[in-house]
């Protein structure tokens, strides 16, 4: 029974330790991001205003998807793993990545960016569809979970 329970408790660590990368590397990207925005407008005097607006609106859905691993960590580290809230906060996740892609590939017809491939931007909607994927899944844990508590 003690040995069962120190495994819960080592399990619960791991987990906090990732999800506190995945923090990290999401707030690592917003910052790069930030300041390539930053830089990249200061070093051009003529600079059109809808050239950055696909960075500024990447950098928004980053900052958003911080706030959402953030929640979900919060949720982690009060022994909330498998619930229905952090299977929604990664589908959120999921839509918010989707979205960027699909809003990049809009940009990137309506705006000419120069040295920007087009499959540049099938990253982010395929990264969508595998958190959206993986949010179902962790959907379907909890409610198998659920069940399996229900029948104890």
């Amino acid at each position: 029974m003690e040995k069962k329970i120190n495994n819960r408790e080592k399990e619960k660590q791991e987990l906090s330790v990732i999800m506190t990368c995945l923090m990290v590397i999401c707030g690592s990207c917003v910052f790069i991001a930030l300041l390539r925005t930053l830089l990249f407008s200061m070093g051009e005097e003529a600079l059109p205003w809808p050239q950055p607006l696909p960075d500024l609106v990447t950098l928004g859905i980053m900052a958003a998807c911080c706030v959402l691993i953030y929640r979900m960590l919060h949720h982690v580290r009060h022994g909330q793993v498998f619930v229905r809230k952090n299977a929604h906060l990664i589908i959120w996740v999921g839509v918010l990545v989707e979205v960027n892609g699909i809003f990049q590939q809009v940009c990137h017809y309506f705006i000419p960016t120069e040295g920007v491939d087009n499959q540049v931007y099938m990253i982010y909607i395929l990264l969508g569809v595998f958190f959206l994927f993986i949010g179902c899944l962790f959907k379907l844990a909890v409610y198998i979970k659920e069940e399996q508590e229900l029948t104890i």
